[in-house]
Protein backbone atom coordinates (compact mmCIF):
# COMPACT_ATOMS: atom_id res chain seq x y z
CA UNK A 1 0.00 0.00 0.00
CA UNK A 2 1.33 3.40 -0.99
CA UNK A 3 2.03 5.91 1.78
CA UNK A 4 -0.09 9.04 1.69
CA UNK A 5 1.88 11.97 0.32
CA UNK A 6 1.71 15.30 2.11
CA UNK A 7 2.64 17.44 -0.88
CA UNK A 8 3.65 17.37 -4.52
CA UNK A 9 7.22 16.50 -5.50
CA UNK A 10 9.56 19.05 -7.05
CA UNK A 11 9.08 17.32 -10.40
CA UNK A 12 5.29 17.50 -10.10
CA UNK A 13 5.42 21.19 -9.20
CA UNK A 14 7.92 21.91 -11.96
CA UNK A 15 5.78 20.13 -14.54
CA UNK A 16 2.67 21.98 -13.34
CA UNK A 17 4.28 25.39 -13.86
CA UNK A 18 5.96 24.36 -17.13
CA UNK A 19 2.55 23.34 -18.48
CA UNK A 20 1.07 26.64 -17.27
CA UNK A 21 3.71 28.59 -19.22
CA UNK A 22 3.34 26.41 -22.31
CA UNK A 23 -0.46 26.61 -22.31
CA UNK A 24 -0.28 30.41 -21.96
CA UNK A 25 2.12 30.50 -24.91
CA UNK A 26 -0.19 28.23 -26.94
CA UNK A 27 -3.00 30.74 -26.56
CA UNK A 28 -0.70 33.58 -27.61
CA UNK A 29 0.68 31.70 -30.64
CA UNK A 30 -2.72 30.42 -31.71
CA UNK A 31 -3.42 33.23 -34.19
CA UNK A 32 -0.35 32.39 -36.27
CA UNK A 33 -1.24 28.74 -36.71
CA UNK A 34 -4.90 29.59 -37.31
CA UNK A 35 -3.87 32.02 -40.06
CA UNK A 36 -1.65 29.34 -41.62
CA UNK A 37 -4.50 26.82 -41.43
CA UNK A 38 -6.96 29.26 -43.00
CA UNK A 39 -4.45 30.04 -45.76
CA UNK A 40 -4.29 26.33 -46.59
CA UNK A 41 -0.79 25.80 -45.24
CA UNK A 42 -1.56 22.83 -43.06
CA UNK A 43 1.32 20.40 -42.56
CA UNK A 44 3.94 23.11 -43.16
CA UNK A 45 4.78 26.44 -41.59
CA UNK A 46 6.22 27.68 -44.88
CA UNK A 47 4.39 30.57 -46.45
CA UNK A 48 2.59 31.51 -43.25
CA UNK A 49 2.79 35.02 -41.83
CA UNK A 50 4.95 33.83 -38.96
CA UNK A 51 6.43 30.36 -39.56
CA UNK A 52 8.46 30.51 -36.34
CA UNK A 53 5.33 30.97 -34.21
CA UNK A 54 3.58 28.21 -36.13
CA UNK A 55 6.46 25.82 -35.49
CA UNK A 56 6.68 26.89 -31.84
CA UNK A 57 2.93 26.28 -31.43
CA UNK A 58 3.31 22.75 -32.83
CA UNK A 59 6.35 21.98 -30.65
CA UNK A 60 4.59 23.53 -27.63
CA UNK A 61 1.55 21.31 -28.18
CA UNK A 62 3.68 18.18 -28.35
CA UNK A 63 5.50 19.24 -25.17
CA UNK A 64 2.17 19.84 -23.38
CA UNK A 65 1.08 16.34 -24.40
CA UNK A 66 4.32 14.74 -23.17
CA UNK A 67 4.27 16.69 -19.90
CA UNK A 68 0.61 15.84 -19.30
CA UNK A 69 1.37 12.15 -19.79
CA UNK A 70 4.30 12.47 -17.37
CA UNK A 71 2.10 14.25 -14.83
CA UNK A 72 -0.52 11.51 -15.07
CA UNK A 73 2.16 8.85 -14.66
CA UNK A 74 3.54 10.60 -11.55
CA UNK A 75 0.06 11.07 -10.11
CA UNK A 76 -0.64 7.36 -10.51
CA UNK A 77 2.76 6.13 -9.26
CA UNK A 78 3.57 8.73 -6.59
CA UNK A 79 0.14 9.98 -5.70
CA UNK A 80 -1.16 13.39 -4.75
CA UNK A 81 -1.94 15.00 -1.43
CA UNK A 82 -5.39 14.48 0.03
CA UNK A 83 -7.84 17.38 0.16
CA UNK A 84 -8.30 19.01 3.56
CA UNK A 85 -10.09 16.66 5.96
CA UNK A 86 -12.81 19.24 6.66
CA UNK A 87 -13.54 19.94 2.99
CA UNK A 88 -17.21 19.39 2.08
CA UNK A 89 -17.85 16.40 -0.18
CA UNK A 90 -19.28 18.57 -2.96
CA UNK A 91 -16.06 20.61 -3.08
CA UNK A 92 -14.01 17.41 -3.32
CA UNK A 93 -16.18 16.22 -6.21
CA UNK A 94 -15.91 19.56 -8.03
CA UNK A 95 -12.14 19.62 -7.53
CA UNK A 96 -11.75 16.07 -8.84
CA UNK A 97 -13.95 16.84 -11.84
CA UNK A 98 -12.07 20.04 -12.73
CA UNK A 99 -8.67 18.36 -12.35
CA UNK A 100 -9.77 15.33 -14.35
CA UNK A 101 -11.21 17.46 -17.13
CA UNK A 102 -8.05 19.58 -17.28
CA UNK A 103 -6.01 16.40 -17.81
CA UNK A 104 -8.45 15.29 -20.52
CA UNK A 105 -8.05 18.68 -22.23
CA UNK A 106 -4.25 18.56 -21.94
CA UNK A 107 -4.38 15.29 -23.87
CA UNK A 108 -7.23 16.07 -26.27
CA UNK A 109 -6.04 19.51 -27.39
CA UNK A 110 -2.62 18.38 -28.65
CA UNK A 111 -4.14 15.21 -30.14
CA UNK A 112 -6.77 17.18 -32.05
CA UNK A 113 -4.17 19.71 -33.16
CA UNK A 114 -1.91 16.94 -34.47
CA UNK A 115 -4.81 15.31 -36.31
CA UNK A 116 -5.85 18.62 -37.85
CA UNK A 117 -2.40 19.93 -38.79
CA UNK A 118 -0.60 16.80 -39.94
CA UNK A 119 -3.53 14.79 -41.29
CA UNK A 120 -5.80 17.61 -42.48
CA UNK A 121 -8.81 16.40 -40.49
CA UNK A 122 -11.12 19.40 -40.52
CA UNK A 123 -13.38 18.02 -37.77
CA UNK A 124 -10.31 17.78 -35.51
CA UNK A 125 -9.63 21.48 -36.16
CA UNK A 126 -13.18 22.35 -35.15
CA UNK A 127 -12.88 20.18 -32.03
CA UNK A 128 -9.55 21.90 -31.27
CA UNK A 129 -11.31 25.28 -31.18
CA UNK A 130 -14.06 24.07 -28.85
CA UNK A 131 -11.58 22.27 -26.61
CA UNK A 132 -9.55 25.47 -26.34
CA UNK A 133 -12.60 27.34 -25.04
CA UNK A 134 -13.32 24.50 -22.62
CA UNK A 135 -9.77 24.55 -21.29
CA UNK A 136 -10.00 28.30 -20.69
CA UNK A 137 -13.15 27.77 -18.62
CA UNK A 138 -11.53 24.98 -16.64
CA UNK A 139 -8.44 27.09 -16.00
CA UNK A 140 -10.67 29.86 -14.66
CA UNK A 141 -12.45 27.36 -12.40
CA UNK A 142 -9.10 25.93 -11.24
CA UNK A 143 -7.68 29.35 -10.37
CA UNK A 144 -10.96 30.38 -8.72
CA UNK A 145 -10.96 27.20 -6.64
CA UNK A 146 -7.35 27.68 -5.57
CA UNK A 147 -8.03 31.28 -4.55
CA UNK A 148 -11.20 30.23 -2.71
CA UNK A 149 -9.23 27.58 -0.80
CA UNK A 150 -6.49 30.06 0.06
CA UNK A 151 -8.46 33.24 0.81
CA UNK A 152 -11.81 31.96 2.12
CA UNK A 153 -11.16 28.50 3.55
CA UNK A 154 -7.59 29.36 4.63
CA UNK A 155 -6.33 25.91 3.61
CA UNK A 156 -2.86 25.01 2.33
CA UNK A 157 -4.19 23.62 -0.96
CA UNK A 158 -2.92 26.45 -3.16
CA UNK A 159 0.47 26.62 -1.48
CA UNK A 160 1.17 22.98 -2.35
CA UNK A 161 2.09 24.15 -5.86
CA UNK A 162 4.51 26.74 -4.50
CA UNK A 163 6.29 24.70 -1.82
CA UNK A 164 7.10 21.19 -3.04
CA UNK A 165 8.05 18.23 -0.89
CA UNK A 166 11.74 17.38 -0.87
CA UNK A 167 10.96 14.14 -2.79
Amino acid sequence: MQDKVKGYSRVQVGLHWAVVVLVAFQFLAHNAIEAAWNAGNAQTAEGSANPILVTMHIVGGVLVLLMALTRIYLRVTRGAPEPPADEPRIMKLISEAVHGLIYVMLLALPASGIMAWFFGIRLAAVAHEYLQAGLLGLIAAHIGGALFQHLIRRSDVMMRMFAPDKA
